[in-house]
């Protein structure tokens, strides 16, 4: 499901609760997931269905899955998101919630596995978001993630989101992507409509210094959202 954009579901960014239950799902075909600037298909394509549902009151859920080829031992990944919106007022808001990563493929794929929580607080167009696991991939160390996205609406049909995150292990002996545990990405990305179908056009970038990792990547994905009520 992944709390950087990496689908084009993800345009949707500040999404309220709606007045009324919703049941959508959507299917995403992109070029490539990046996940906080990291390839995990190996530069190659993804197709990524979800189930998503808004009670209407606040509550929202998910599942999420996409091909993966990180490790020989996971070709899938499948998630699923528990989460609580709270309108604040005057354009303010707070969105709390929980996800569990899960992988598949083998019988070891399991050993990725992983729970998270998140926070996230807007104003209007600008939100800062906090994800935190303590057994971030099945490695056995503490993870967190600080991210700030800002939402810039250049036409009726045409959407900029630029977003930069801090990636920290709190563990490095447990978890080490990068060569002190930290790295930084840099993300923007154009949205928009065309023909029913979802847009998105991006270019990730990170500080990562161990090789083949967090190169500067374009991707584009195309996504057809289906309600079910």
């Amino acid at each position: 499901m992944k709390q950087q954009a990496i689908t084009v579901a993800a345009a949707c960014l500040f999404c309220s609760a709606s007045a009324a239950a919703e049941l959508t799902s959507t299917f995403t075909l992109a070029t490539n997931y990046l996940f906080n600037g990291v390839t995990l298909t190996q530069d190659g394509p993804a197709v990524q269905p979800s189930l998503d549902w808004n009670s209407g009151q606040g509550w929202y859920g998910g599942l999420w899955a996409s091909n993966v080829s990180f490790d020989p031992r996971a070709d899938i990944e499948f998630d699923g998101t528990l989460g609580y919106y709270l309108d604040l007022g005057a354009d303010w808001a707070l969105d709390l919630g929980v996800a569990q990563y899960s992988y598949h493929g083998s019988s070891t794929a399991s050993a990725f596995n992983y729970p998270e929580a998140y926070i996230k607080l807007s104003y209007a167009n600008t939100k800062l978001s906090y994800w935190y696991a303590n057994d971030y991939f099945g490695a056995g160390g503490g993870h967190y993630i600080l991210m700030l996205t800002q939402v810039f609406q250049l036409t009726d049909d045409i959407t900029l989101t630029v977003s930069a995150d801090r990636s920290t292990s709190t563990d490095t002996t447990k978890f080490l992507r990068d060569n002190d545990g930290t790295y930084h990405h840099w993300r923007s990305a154009l949205s928009g409509q065309w023909q029913g179908l979802s847009w998105v056009l991006a270019y990730d970038n990170t500080d990562l210094e161990l090789p083949d990792l967090g190169e500067p990547t374009w991707s584009f994905g195309l996504a057809k959202t289906i309600s079910w009520f």
